[in-house]
């Protein structure tokens, strides 16, 4: 269903698809520093929710893609399930999970929800049964950690605290400290004790109790997923189930702002983990407290009805909401669970999600002097009651969205700023962060012929395209610009070279000398990285580094550089993306990332798609023909007799290109006189 409910509005900026995945599929095959919410792979883990699995769930993914042509697999071991879905910019594909997903008891399962996409996508995972429900955002694989703290508020009902931990593609061993008592896998463990469970990829653990299990940490071998909760904590005569993934310890923040619900009357809980001995500074409303925190402990906070609190801690800590259920209006609502996202992890633009049925709100956390700048699905947001929090420069509101499902956009285009998102209903509720999805390319500048492109939740420039420059058997070149240019042989002449001026670019240079008759000697200098690499014809796999004598294949510089060979070419590659092949006839290819787009010089040209001003010479001024272009990147040391073949068949060559010779990369090079 689309729309924008409460805003009067007909459509969103967002389109919303929706996959059902309600049987079983035992051989189906069907074909965004970034913020840490989007990623290219996922684990979701569905725990047990309520007393017994039932076919009468509703399981969800909301994939929100950021890229053209995004291509987002779904997949569990056991049962068997896989299927493909597309998704492009700005939409968003709500996929419907099968009621076999849910983990049910304690001990490991085959049964984790495994999603990998081409380009970055974000991820929200909904588990709801008649009665109860809950949200969370799940994060990437690559922003997961090795430790944990866990939180699983417990009242005293004949139910059960619980969490999951889940493996990505590698087998890892896990240590949990135990901070009550649970049953795994038919065996009791008592508190204090260290349970340690083996994961083989894409496994989860699921651990149980009757006991509050806040405080236990978990200790990993390699990075996991840690999710948490409740099955179903009961405030009045029913129970809703609570459900957050965590982040890891290193993830942690120092400054956290916890609005109160717009809607509540009473009071909810805040959980505090730390994993360090922490002095914690609050404000709630006007009163101030500071309290020494002990390590490997959650410490409570209470949060009275209209009232603000404001936390800063002198070392990371974890802040989790735990609302415990009220009532508004005619409608009494059961407890849901929500992370607090810290003050420095505030960004420009949220998805938000509202479900069907539920009265939705967003919470907004935004720096008092800014929040004109608000945008609602791309229209300004008006009438917003603003709020002060105490001790602070930032504000905070409630709003509602109504009571259709849909994904909204908020954001503002020069301040970051904070957003949760809950719903109540009868007998249930939900709550969980917003999804960051600011654009971390709008932060980056990329060069003329480069792409921002999130890669491992980074945003970073990539290339466009590869030039390409080929130097024939003759003494002839073809430049990255497609100009041809012919050569006297004999002398060493400089082919490419990176001539400008950017600290970000590696410089390099490329040199080669062909000479003719009966030798038919033929050296190329490659200097970078501070290695002078020569390769010579006839010597039959071996090159020189820095005058030393060395085999192929070879690796440099923790593999910045790398030299083979293969089916007779020998191919020299970099990190940065120069390759220089010589094939089997001997002739040179160099090639060299759109990175370097017009920074180049040499025989290759300047590379700017312009073949009709490659005569610039070394001093930058233009040569009067291609020949005098062509020889002012000759090297000044060789003769004008270099071009005599018995001279050349004698000396085998003259000037002073040879093994180990050449000029620093770094140096200039004089004009021929």
């Amino acid at each position: 269903m689309e729309g924008s409910p409460g805003w009067g509005k007909a459509d969103v900026p967002l389109r919303i698809r929706t996959i059902m995945l309600w049987v079983f599929f035992s051989s189906l095959h069907v074909a965004a520093s970034a913020p840490h919410h989007l990623g290219e792979d996922f684990v979701a883990a569905f725990m047990q929710n309520g007393l017994q699995q039932t076919l009468n769930s509703d399981f969800k993914l909301l994939i929100t893609g950021y890229s053209p042509f995004t291509s987002v697999t779904i997949s569990m071991k056991k049962p068997g399930l896989r299927m493909t879905v597309q998704a492009t910019t700005g939409q968003t594909v709500l996929v419907k999970i099968p009621p076999q997903a849910e983990m049910v008891g304690s001990k490991t399962f085959d049964n984790t929800v495994v999603v990998k996409a081409n380009n970055a996508v974000s991820l929200v995972m909904v588990n709801e049964k008649p009665t109860s429900v809950d949200s969370t955002v799940v994060y990437p694989a690559h922003s997961w950690g090795t430790e944990y703290h866990v939180v699983t508020p417990n009242v005293g009902t004949d139910r059960y605290g619980e969490f999951v931990v889940a493996t990505w593609d590698e087998p890892t061993t896990v240590d949990v400290y135990l901070k009550a008592t649970v049953t795994f896998q038919g065996r009791s463990y008592s508190r204090g004790s260290v349970l340690s469970i083996k994961l083989e990829p894409f496994q989860a653990a699921q651990l149980q109790s009757p006991s509050d299990m806040s405080g236990t940490r978990i200790v990993a071998q390699k990075p996991v997923a840690v999710f948490t909760g409740h099955t179903c904590l009961a405030r009045f005569t029913h129970c809703d189930h609570l459900a957050e993934q965590l982040q890891p310890v290193t993830s942690w923040g120092t400054a956290f702002i916890v609005p109160p619900l717009p809607f509540e009357t009473q009071s909810d809980i805040i959980y505090v983990s730390t994993s360090q001995p922490t002095r914690v500074e609050s404000q709630h409303g006007a009163t101030k407290t500071l309290r020494e925190l002990r390590p490997n402990r959650a410490t409570l906070y209470g949060l009275q009805a209209s009232n603000t609190l404001y936390l800063s801690a002198n070392a990371g800590i974890q802040v989790i909401f735990f609302a415990d259920g009220s009532n508004k209006d005619a409608v009494s609502y059961e407890p849901f669970f929500m992370t607090i996202p810290d003050v420095s992890s505030y960004c420009h633009s949220y998805n938000i999600l509202t479900l069907d049925g539920y009265d939705n709100y967003a919470l907004l956390i935004a720096k008092t002097s800014e929040t004109t700048g608000m945008m609602l699905n791309k229209t300004p947001l008006r009438d917003v009651a603003w709020k002060p929090v105490p001790g602070t420069d930032y504000s905070w509101a409630g709003q509602s969205l109504g009571t259709q499902f849909s994904v909204h956009t908020v954001e503002h285009k020069t301040s970051p700023f904070g957003l949760l998102s809950v719903g109540i209903r009868e007998q249930k509720a939900y709550g969980s962060a917003a999804v960051c999805d600011s654009d971390p390319c709008r932060l980056v500048k990329c060069r003329a012929k480069e792409t921002c492109k999130m890669e491992k939740g980074e945003a970073s420039c990539v290339h466009d395209y590869m030039g390409t420059c080929m130097g024939s058997q003759a003494p002839q070149y073809h430049t990255f610009d497609g100009m041809s240019v012919d050569i006297r042989g004999g002398c060493a002449y400089t082919v490419a070279k990176y001539c400008g001026n950017d600290p970000a670019l590696a410089p390099f240079l490329v040199e080669e000398k062909k000479s003719e008759g009966r030798l038919k000697e033929w050296l190329t200098n490659i200097y970078v990285y501070a290695y002078n690499i020569s390769i010579h014809k006839g010597e039959g796999g071996k090159i020189q580094v820095n005058n030393q004598l060395t085999s192929l294949p070879v690796t440099l510089d923790s593999g910045k550089i790398q030299i083979s060979q293969n089916e007779g070419r020998t191919i020299l590659q970099t990190d940065f993306g120069l390759q220089v092949t010589y094939d089997e006839d001997w002739a040179i290819m160099v090639a060299v990332p759109s990175s370097y787009f017009g920074a180049t010089c040499g025989l290759c040209g300047n590379f700017n798609e312009d073949a009709e001003d490659e005569l610039t010479l070394p001093d930058g001024a233009q040569a009067a023909s291609v020949e005098d272009w062509a020889e002012s990147w000759r090297d000044p040391s060789c003769q004008e007799d270099c071009g005599d073949q018995e001279t050349l068949q004698e000396t085998g060559g003259c000037g002073e290109f040879r093994w180990g010779g050449g000029p620093s990369i770094f140096g200039g090079r004089k004009k021929r006189d």
